[in-house]
């Protein structure tokens, strides 16, 4: 057989393989329902670009799976302000509403600006928020206005956007005020107080998350179901029954797998190809197997399969390709 009709061959054949593929995909999608699903996942560290692609990964991850709630146990003493604004930003974009849980001891600096970005706000009796100043790498205070003003936006902003008190935002980087579990409840910069993660879902069952219109502007807050009518509503999420939900933990990679973290966190540096393949082949291939990871199901294992199926048939073209300019070049080779 001629090259050329190898080529032909070869590109019938993928794109035959890529349709059974894209039909094994739609099937697997249509084979998902929106389980009772409550994910969870744990924050144990200083914040840092693993934790950006931690929560990032678990965001994605709720949305494939259909989840109707996350929850982030969060414990903290800080981090990078790029990475606190990243997470801040993944959970602003979250189509699924996210509860962060600080637990069981504090989440301060960093971990209070994410408690304040998250839909849902809950502290466990005796834990601490606050501190919230920002200092460079070598501890020292930064008191430059044009960071602490941007920092001070950044909370009281977030604070306004999920109706919560907006003078102790300004405080927590201004004042660097600390509040615990029961101060904060009292002074409206939290939303619950609970003493477990199951506490916490069962004091959530009487509530609704509600995004309702404020002028030209839209806004959240927690409001009881009799309180609903007292607000312009937007869309609303209903956490009903949110206890009897079943809950998935997803742990990071590197927990369980011996390996270095980075290859796991950042597969960009494995090679040329995976980086520029990955927004393509992310929500297709590694969201899948990310799901592998909280619990095997049918359609996830189909997905899984008409991923590589693609990518193996995308792969046979480029060889054969590859196969073709080295024939080209002999043949040059040969004449010259």
């Amino acid at each position: 057989m001629s090259l050329k009709n190898l080529l032909v061959v070869t590109s019938l054949i993928t794109i035959a393989w890529l349709a059974l593929s894209a039909t094994f995909f739609i099937y697997a999608s249509s084979l998902r329902e929106s389980p009772e699903e409550v994910l969870f996942i744990r924050i144990r560290e200083e914040l840092s670009d693993k934790t950006e692609n931690y929560v990032r990964n678990a965001v994605n991850l709720a949305d494939y799976r259909g989840s109707r709630l996350i929850v982030i146990s969060l414990d903290t003493p800080g981090g990078y302000v790029s990475s606190v604004e990243s997470i801040m930003s993944t959970l602003d974009e979250s189509e699924i509403p996210v509860v962060v849980f600080v637990e069981p001891f504090r989440a301060v600096s960093g971990g209070t600006y994410i408690l304040m970005a998250s839909h849902v706000a809950v502290m466990k009796s005796g834990s601490q928020i606050g501190s919230c100043q920002p200092v460079s790498v070598t501890g020292e205070p930064i008191t430059e206005p044009k960071y602490v003003n941007y920092l001070t936006g950044l909370m009281r902003g977030h604070a306004w956007l999920h109706s919560r008190n907006e003078t102790a935002a300004e405080l927590f980087v201004m004042e660097n005020l600390n509040l615990h579990a029961e101060e904060a409840s009292r002074f409206k910069v939290i939303d619950l107080v609970a003493d477990s993660l199951q506490d916490m879902l069962s004091r959530l069952t009487n509530y609704v998350l509600v995004k309702y219109r404020d002028g030209e502007a839209s806004r959240f807050i927690l409001a009881r179901r009799e309180e609903i009518g007292e607000y312009d509503v937007i869309g609303r999420w209903d956490f009903e029954n949110i206890s009897n939900a079943t809950i998935r933990e997803y742990k990071s990679t590197v927990e369980f797998l011996s390996l270095p973290s980075f290859l796991f966190e950042f597969p960009i540096v494995l090679s040329l190809p995976i980086a520029l393949l990955l927004p393509y082949i992310y929500k297709v291939l590694v969201v899948p197997v990310l799901s592998l990871t909280v619990s095997p199901s049918l359609e996830i294992f189909i997905a899984l399969f008409s991923g590589v199926n693609a990518i193996i048939g995308v792969g046979c073209v480029f060889l054969v390709l590859l196969k073709k300019q080295e024939v080209f070049q002999n043949r040059a080779d040969i004449e010259g």
